[in-house]
């Protein structure tokens, strides 16, 4: 049993752990510095960390465009967490990065939701994600880029001509920069008809929507002296997955075209996307691995791997291994597959049981009872085809039978090491296997 004092934030109760398990929000501030832990090789700060640096020592500033790429729940956003508290650290060892960026981040989902998304969205989302930035930390920049996005977003379709306005954005001159940004934030959130309204009078602007943009993050790096590091989480969220692809497909060179170092979230789907080779030629690719939890050959893999021991220290930081019967945390990593959002949803889930019943520890009977509801999304969610699909990606563990919605639905998960090979998910497998014992002979024969 690992010494407590290794878990000085670790919860002692269930109500705390209920807390400390939150799977919905990435770690920042001080849940940080409680909770984080390393991930060595499965992660991709050293190499943006990199990039960074020889971007700032670069003349002029090389301004890299990343995708930061890999399966939903894997960790993302708290990496980047991460990163932008290594930009922001007093630490001398971080001095070069802390002196020459100014991290902006945001996710998507916040500003415009994740429905239906398209790029001039995200392009607006920049700009209030930019002057937002600037608001809190109590600079005066120059808002007439805001101006004329407000004037953009309040335009009716038929001007009249006791309304005038001027190039510059006539309308709400009497506004302070805080109540543009509000303004701007409430139209943004606007759904239906009016977003469509909206976006279809600011397709004919993309061009200048984009200079507008280069405009601000030009005039936040004469205003503060550092390069703007523009963040956007949650675009590999975008639903449905098809518009999230288009954005990229189609639109990577505007993406591509800010004056800044922007770090992109993007499906994994992208990855195996025949537009894929046209994305990378305009931006750094980073894959973020997924812990390995068994081997290729389907073995589980050793507690003391290193995969299972990262995910296991993980969860022994947020919830202290005294609430846990021997074993159940390594049950919990190797039956979520090294997904690590459905580990800790997993775990809270059992906190939430154990609290409800007044049990003293997480047992194997309360992790069936968890294992089980999981079970239960995953079988829903599948069709008699999907099995046909899953059975062969089961067997050849090869790219060629992979069906990018089971990828994306984490019904797949693909293990790097060389070219790595992709599996069917632990609880996925199960059902698999019910289903090939249930299934009539005919039912079961693999076309090709």
């Amino acid at each position: 049993m690992p010494e407590t004092r290794h878990y000085p934030y670790a919860a002692r109760n269930f109500i705390e752990a209920y807390a400390n398990t939150n799977y919905l929000r990435p770690l920042r501030g001080e849940d940080l510095d409680r909770f984080y832990v390393e991930r060595g090789v499965h992660s991709e700060l050293k190499s943006l960390i990199g990039e960074l640096e020889a971007g700032a020592m670069a003349d002029p500033p090389n301004n890299t465009k990343s995708l930061f790429v890999g399966h939903t729940g894997c960790g993302k956003s708290t990496e980047l967490s991460r990163l932008v508290s290594i930009v922001s650290s007093p630490a001398e060892e971080h001095r070069l990065l802390r002196e020459n960026y100014l991290p902006v981040q945001y996710s998507v989902s916040e500003v415009v939701g994740l429905y239906n998304i398209e790029f001039v969205d995200i392009a607006l989302s920049m700009v209030l994600g930019i002057y937002q930035a600037m608001e809190a930390l109590g600079h005066t920049v120059d808002d007439a880029p805001a101006r004329r996005v407000y004037d953009w977003l309040y335009r009716e379709e038929e001007e009249t001509a006791t309304r005038t306005r001027t190039m510059g954005g006539g309308v709400g001159l009497e506004l302070g920069l805080g109540s543009l940004i509000r303004l701007i934030d409430v139209r943004l959130k606007s759904e239906g008809v009016v977003r469509e309204e909206i976006r279809t009078r600011i397709r004919k602007y993309i061009p200048e929507l984009i200079s507008l943009i280069n405009q601000a993050i030009d005039e936040v790096t004469a205003v503060t002296g550092k390069h703007v590091l523009l963040i956007i989480d949650d675009l590999d969220k975008i639903q449905p997955l098809e518009n999230a692809l288009r954005i990229f497909r189609e639109h990577v060179r505007s993406l591509a075209s800010f004056r800044c170092f922007v770090i992109y979230t993007a499906p994994i789907s992208l990855l195996y996307d025949p537009a894929s080779t046209h994305v990378s030629q305009n931006m750094e690719i980073h894959y973020m691995p997924m812990f390995r939890v068994r081997t290729r050959g389907g073995d589980q893999e050793p507690p003391d791997a290193a995969d299972v021991s990262t995910l296991r220290e993980i969860v022994y930081r947020r919830v202290h291994p005294s609430l846990f019967e021997e074993g159940v945390v390594e049950r919990a990593i190797d039956m979520t597959g090294g997904v690590l959002r459905e580990l800790i949803r997993v775990i809270r889930g059992c906190c939430v049981y154990c609290q409800e019943y007044d049990l003293g520890q997480i047992t194997h009977n309360v992790l069936d009872i968890q294992k089980s509801k999981l079970k239960g999304e995953y079988y829903r969610m599948l069709e008699h085809d999907d099995y046909k699909w899953l059975r062969r990606v089961n067997r050849t563990k090869s790219r060629a039978d992979v069906n990018m919605r089971h990828l994306e639905s984490l019904c797949v998960l693909y293990y790097p090491n060389g070219k790595g090979w992709f599996d069917v998910h632990p609880i996925v497998r199960e059902l698999l296997a019910e289903w090939e014992r249930e299934a009539l002979p005919t039912d079961t024969q693999i076309a090709g």
